[in-house]
């Protein structure tokens, strides 16, 4: 029962000299990494926004779905998700 899709995407942002080796990361500029939710009405269900370019999109997925404002996978669902996450329960990945 799949319920959409999961991915991350590279926003361009204007850091400091001192921030920017954090936030250069697959960019040669300086970007933050947003992780969106979205249905198959292609609406967006959940964003998380402001990590760093550098960050992980697997990291930033158990962030979402550990914090107060979390991500919730019902029971018995499962969403599409890239090479970037690892499987798990509720997320559906590529064979590599």
């Amino acid at each position: 029962d799949c319920i959409g899709a999961i991915d991350g995407t590279y926003i361009c942002v204007k850091v400091s000299a001192i921030d920017a080796s954090r936030y250069r990361g697959k960019k040669e500029y300086p970007t933050q990494n947003v992780l969106a939710v979205y249905d198959f009405d292609t609406r967006f269900t959940y964003v998380l926004k402001a990590w760093e370019g550098i960050a992980p999109e697997s990291r930033i997925l158990k962030n979402a779905l550990n914090r107060n404002n979390k991500l919730i996978i019902p029971r018995g669902k499962y969403y599409l998700g890239n090479t970037g996450f690892k499987l798990k329960n509720g997320l559906i990945t590529p064979y590599r």
